[in-house]
Parts: structure tokens; C-alpha cells; sequence
């Protein structure tokens, strides 16, 4: 029976300690990075390769999306979106809007590219040539969009808030306006991740305290979340979610562990902190493996890729994306 196992294809390259995003692009993976705000490819292999170098003194790419046939990035410390080339280098394709200082994330809807905003909570629309475009502004004191998604034909955002009362769920109006669909559950601070998962809506959280944290989160779609899986050995941060052979992953902090929703009560272990990586700050899925950027909180030693799969040697099918 084939085992499924973390192995490390990929090493810190150029000082990067953080792979905050990834995406399959054009056959290739990618992954966003910070110290300087780099675009790394993975060579299929054992190593990244750097495709584009820091631009404008950005220092982390924090989303990445594939938009008309494009590859863009959001950026802190000041909010800009950056497509690649294809060759090697980042182009600025839209400045700050409004002082927001990040994009952390990216997804395209009904044809344009959004973008969720911090320190305002806001929702930016790229107009395809130069600039953003402000289409929904703060709402009930969240300080953050961390995560986008589409479900049934709406744009939704997952919220933070620095004061403790973050974890919201938003829907865009598709005009001028965010409404709260879900409020906090319980004391959770962020919904870090959305995706959808067997036509319904989840959200994994992190919470400040390690009393809390590390939930699954499904939207009842009116007006509430409902806890579906609680924290799992001590891991109160949950970052990212990818859906992978038919089943819902999260990757946590901070022992950098991979995990699996039983599609009931509970989250599943199903790998290990790995190479002192604590943190896996992003998932997702390349010719039929998942894959898990890393940080490693307290050195400068992280900026690994994992791969999730049949262990090395077995021979296993797989689609290309």
C-alpha cells in the first residue's frame, strides 16, 4: 500500500525565509517570497530557480493568482500588483491605492482580478492597464482580508482585526460594499484561508492564544460559521487549505504539520514537522502531489518547498495542471 510522506524537493534560495504563496502556472510550479519580495520556479526536481528579483523594494509576495493567461503577484510593504514577464523580471502593473500597504490576497471574478487589502480591510479591483480601483471599503473595524474565493457566483473575503475581533466573513455586493455573512466564532482573530470544498464553504483560523486556534470553519450560508474539526496537537495556527485527491487539506503552525479533514468532526495528522520548518504558510497542487511552502520562524532558514505524496520511489499517475 502506497504511504504518503513530507519530503523536502526544494532548499532556501537567496536568503528567501518564506514561501508565502504558490500557484501552478503554464506547467510550472511558483512560489511568492519574502525577505525580498522574489518569484521562484521549481525545477521539478530538487531545487527553486529565481525568475524575477525584488522590484520597487517590495519585500514579500504574498499572493499569487493566474489571470489571462498571466502570471500576477500582490505585494507588501506597499500594496502594488506585479505580473511577471514569462523571462525574468516583475513589471508594476498597479501602484498603492489609499494607503493600504499589503495584498494578501488574489482571485479573479467575473473576468477582473481582485485584490484583499491591509491595514483597511478593503477590496481592490485591478482596471487591466495601471492602476487599482477601490470597490468596497472597511467594514465593522476589520483590519485585513487575508484570504478571496468564489463560491456560487459571489466573491468572499476572510477577515482579521489587531483588536482581537477578526474571523468575519464577507460577501462583495458586486457594486460599492462588503456584508458581514458570518461573525467571529468564539475568540478566533483570522481567517487565514476559504476555499470550497464539496459545495460548501470552509475558513481554517489562527488565534493569538494557543488556548484557541487551528479550527475548520464551515459557513452554514446565512449568517453563521459551525466548527467542524477544533485545534489538533497544539497547532493553533492553521494556514493554508488545498482540496487533494477529492479530501480538504490545512497546513499549520506552529510545527509546520499537514493535516486532513475526516469530512466530519476532526482534523487527521498526516505529516509531521519536517527539517525545523514551523510553519507551512501555503499549499497547492502540481501534477497530482501537494505541495507546501515553509517558513521557519526564529532563523533565517526557511523558504523550503515540500512535496506530499506517494513516498520517493513509487511510481504513481498523474495530471498535469
Amino acid at each position: 500500500m502506497a504511504i504518503d510522506a513530507w519530503t523536502q524537493v526544494g532548499s532556501q534560495l537567496n536568503g528567501q525565509n518564506v514561501v508565502d504563496s504558490l500557484v501552478a502556472y503554464n506547467g510550472k510550479l511558483y512560489g511568492g517570497m519574502g525577505s525580498t519580495g522574489r518569484l521562484f520556479e521549481w525545477d521539478d526536481n530538487a531545487a527553486w530557480v529565481e525568475k524575477a528579483g525584488q522590484l520597487n523594494v517590495q519585500t514579500r509576495i504574498f499572493s499569487l493568482a493566474v489571470y489571462n493567461g498571466k502570471l500576477y503577484g500582490g505585494t507588501a510593504s506597499t500594496g502594488r500588483l506585479f505580473e511577471w514577464d514569462d523571462n525574468a523580471a516583475w513589471v508594476e502593473k498597479a501602484g498603492q491605492l489609499n494607503s493600504q500597504t499589503v495584498i494578501y490576497s488574489l482571485a479573479v471574478y467575473n473576468g477582473k482580478l481582485y485584490g484583499g487589502t491591509s491595514p483597511g480591510g478593503r477590496l481592490f479591483e485591478w482596471d487591466d492597464n495601471a492602476a487599482w480601483v477601490e470597490k468596497a471599503g472597511q467594514l465593522n473595524g476589520q483590519d485585513a482580508i487575508y484570504s478571496l474565493t468564489v463560491y456560487n457566483n459571489i466573491l468572499y473575503g476572510g477577515t482579521y482585526d489587531g483588536g482581537l475581533a477578526g474571523g468575519r466573513l464577507f460577501e462583495w455586493d458586486g457594486l460599492s460594499n462588503w456584508v458581514e455573512k458570518a461573525g467571529q466564532h468564539d475568540t478566533e482573530r483570522s481567517i487565514e484561508s476559504l476555499a470550497v470544498y464539496n459545495s460548501k464553504l470552509y475558513g481554517c483560523t489562527t488565534n493569538s492564544s494557543p488556548a484557541g486556534g487551528g479550527l475548520l470553519l464551515e459557513w452554514d450560508d446565512s449568517n453563521a460559521w459551525v466548527e467542524k474539526a477544533p485545534k489538533l496537537n497544539s497547532q493553533f495556527e492553521m494556514w493554508a487549505m488545498a482540496v487533494y485527491r477529492g479530501r480538504l487539506y490545512g497546513s499549520t503552525g506552529t510545527g509546520g504539520r499537514l493535516f486532513r479533514w475526516n469530512d466530519n468532526n476532526a482534523w487527521e495528522q498526516v505529516a509531521i514537522e519536517l527539517n525545523g520548518q514551523t510553519r507551512i504558510m501555503s499549499l497547492a497542487v502540481y501534477r497530482g502531489r501537494l505541495y507546501g511552502g515553509t517558513l521557519e520562524s526564529g532563523t533565517s532558514t526557511g523558504g523550503r518547498l515540500f512535496e506530499f505524496g506517494e513516498a520517493a520511489g513509487q511510481v504513481i499517475s498523474i495530471n498535469i495542471i
